[in-house]
């Protein structure tokens, strides 16, 4: 959920760059309506859309990283999302009982008032006030206003009736309900009533004068109320926004060219939630082990380009000789970085053994298609999780659900069986303190065995005991990929915490 929101809000925040930087100036109002709306709106949708011939753009991983466990002497427990949906719950209620204050408020003033009905809307008049607002086919007057200045205010309300501009207010003062911790939504709400009154103001003056208009604009002061989602006649913070654009001279329709700027946004957006969930990230720093930790990273991205590397070449065909270069300089900066790792002897060198020169390459890649079948090829790889067609079952959970179904109760339920089987009490006994950083990888093998335990901590009491753990784990159902079993390789981060 957390990086769900963190997605929307970035792509709102390119969006309004966007519209600041290249539109927001320009007198295409309309457009710049449309802009704002499809924006907002499409930040939401765009977290879920996979175009998979993106993912090919950029490295994809071949690891999947599940949620870090935290242990301590006491208990083990798994990080808990529920505090985070509370809070957003308890953020939603108050905003909602704010705008429901809003509109009590708004019924009490027109009730308040007299009502006269005219064709295409309702004036509702308020005694005692200089208001000037309207909601959807509502127009709000204080009594108070000069007869003269109605034609104006009126004329300028019926813009906004006409345009529906209500219906936009509405929808932002949603989008501040729901995520009212998003900043980003109230940006979206000013600017749109920006543009509102533009259109409104820029459809007034082809029948009127200017300079009449906005010096009576300078000239005029009415009354205001706090309703976020009415279309206010006067407001302090937009007159000199709105004489500004009265007196700026139309934009070029070549200028329209710059709404092009939200094809590469969306390019960028797509490309990113393509290609982001076949990445690998950590979910916790530990600063007092900062140098380790780059190390680290400098790891998982060079096994990144690896993997990379060897998916590029075909199955049924040899690499080139500048693949092969590349390759083997990757390996060896594999092995320089791991070897400064601590536990780094845990490092299986002949895992790296290659071929020193190209011919040498070759001759070994015809020995190994002449002794193995496709089929057997196929189920030696470690498939990337996004390309899988069934992920592995947990003994338990649902074989007939969806794909994030099943990953999910996969999670769940290994989470669960290492909060139940490590001996979290082995801290006393390794006297260890603080926080000791875990690292296991594995692979689910095509029989649904835990094998290829590979982790990496600070103590070897801690790595003994996370590959028992480990090799306690249930046989599962294996991963599949056209009906066929694959191997899945994942990395476990726990962060076992010993309090002083």
């Amino acid at each position: 959920m957390i990086v769900y929101f963190i997605k929307v809000v970035a792509f709102q925040l390119l969006f309004l760059l966007g519209y600041d930087l290249f539109l927001k100036k320009e007198t295409f109002f309309n457009w710049n309506r449309i802009y704002l709306i499809f924006s907002s709106l499409i930040s939401f949708v765009l977290p879920f859309i996979k175009i998979e011939s993106f993912q090919n753009v950029v490295p994809q991983e071949y690891i999947i990283l599940l949620p870090e466990i935290v242990l301590t002497p006491e208990k083990a427990v798994a990080p808990i999302e529920p505090t985070w949906n509370w809070f957003l719950i308890i953020g939603i209620a108050v905003s909602s009982m704010l705008f429901i204050y809003k509109i009590v408020q708004l019924l009490r003033l027109r009730f308040k008032g007299r009502f006269v009905k005219r064709e295409h809307y309702t004036l509702i008049i308020i005694p005692k006030s200089t208001v000037a607002f309207s909601i959807f086919n509502y127009v709000f007057i204080g009594e108070q206003i000069d007869e003269p200045k109605l034609e104006d205010i009126l004329s300028h309300e019926l813009v906004h009736i006409r345009e529906k501009h209500s219906l936009d207010l509405l929808y932002f003062e949603i989008l501040r309900i729901l995520c009212w911790f998003n900043p980003l939504v109230y940006i979206y709400q000013k600017r749109i009533s920006e543009v509102h009154e533009y259109i409104a103001d820029a459809a007034i003056v082809q029948h009127k004068n200017k300079s009449d208009y906005y010096e009576k604009l300078l000239a005029e002061v009415f009354q205001t109320q706090q309703f976020s989602f009415t279309n206010q006649f006067f407001k302090h913070s937009l007159i000199k926004k709105r004489i500004i654009m009265l007196t700026k001279k139309k934009s070029r329709k070549i200028f329209k060219l710059k709404y092009l700027v939200l094809i590469p946004m969306l390019v960028l957006s797509l490309l990113y939630t393509s290609c982001e969930d076949t990445t690998v990230a950590e979910n916790v720093i530990d600063t007092e082990t900062v140098d380790k930790e780059v190390l680290e990273k400098q790891f998982e991205n060079l096994v990144l380009q690896l993997n990379t590397l060897t998916e590029s070449v075909p199955e049924d065909k040899e690499m080139t000789k500048d693949q092969f270069e590349q390759e083997k300089g990757l390996r060896n900066k594999i092995i320089k970085v791991y070897n400064h790792l601590e536990n780094a002897q845990i490092v299986n060198q002949s895992t790296y053994d290659e071929p020193k020169t190209y011919e040498e390459y070759l001759i070994q890649y015809k020995e190994q298609i002449a002794q193995q079948s496709e089929n057997e090829v196929f189920q030696q790889e470690e498939i990337p999780f996004s390309k899988i067609d069934k992920a592995p079952i947990y003994p338990g959970c649902d074989a007939n659900g969806s794909l994030e179904e099943i990953k999910e109760c996969f999670t769940q339920s290994f989470q669960k069986h290492v909060n139940l089987n490590f001996d979290t009490k082995r801290a006393e006994a390794l006297k260890l303190k603080g926080i000791q950083r875990i690292y296991a990888r594995f692979v689910i093998d095509t029989d649904g065995n835990v094998t290829d335990i590979n982790v990496r901590a600070p103590h070897p009491g801690l790595v003994d005991e996370t590959e028992r753990v480990l090799l306690t784990v249930p046989k599962m159902i294996p991963a599949e990929k056209n009906e066929k079993p694959v191997r899945v390789k994942y990395v476990l981060p726990i962060a076992f915490k010993v309090f002083e």
